[in-house]
């Protein structure tokens, strides 16, 4: 017997099986390859979309039999190392490759504050005085000091040695209060 509402039959509602899918990664100079291999589909069947927030949202559904279907949903988190807006995928032979071109490293300047001055900067230092190429490169050098892991040891190892001579000296001045002598 057939159901009808508002001039339309209710269809039974189908059943998905969801999977996880077989990734593997491959690892290239400029790139990373995701491979995702799905045997039982086909291009049409397969979506995939990265939100503005960096996420890469792989998803596919295909029938298998009847009203029973297959799906997966795949979520992988693209950070900053890859350049987003050239991800491109290609489906061939079961196998989904999406290539993350890794984004080109920007050659960099080395830091005013470490290069060592030259003779002839010396004596045009005297004549152009110039803090501003020099101050930013200290305060950034200062901040990595500040943030590296070296830093952080030598500090507490300091904090250790303090409270242990304050301790050191506070035993020794308890004693030296308190307990008498005698002199013969």
């Amino acid at each position: 017997m057939d159901s009808k509402v508002g001039g339309t039959q209710l269809q039974t509602s189908l059943s998905y099986d969801e999977f996880e899918p077989l990734c593997t990664w491959q690892r290239e100079d400029g790139q990373d390859i995701l491979v995702i291999h799905l045997p039982e589909f086909k291009k049409e069947q397969l979506r995939i979309q990265i939100s503005n927030s960096g996420i890469l949202k792989i998803t596919g559904e295909n029938a298998v039999e009847g009203k029973k279907r297959s799906r997966f949903l795949k979520e992988v988190k693209v950070t900053k190392d890859y350049d987003s807006s050239n991800i491109h995928a290609k489906f061939s032979q079961g196998r989904l490759r999406i290539a993350l071109p890794k984004k080109a490293l920007k050659p960099s300047m080395p830091d005013p504050a470490l290069v060592p001055p030259t003779p002839q900067d010396d004596q045009n230092d005297n004549a152009n005085t110039s803090e501003q190429t020099v101050v930013p490169g200290i305060k950034s050098r200062v901040g990595q000091v500040l943030r590296s892991k070296e830093f952080t040891q030598v500090m507490v190892n300091v904090g250790f040695v303090v409270v242990m001579a304050f301790s050191v000296y506070t035993v020794y001045n308890y004693w030296t209060s308190y307990v008498l002598v005698d002199e013969d």
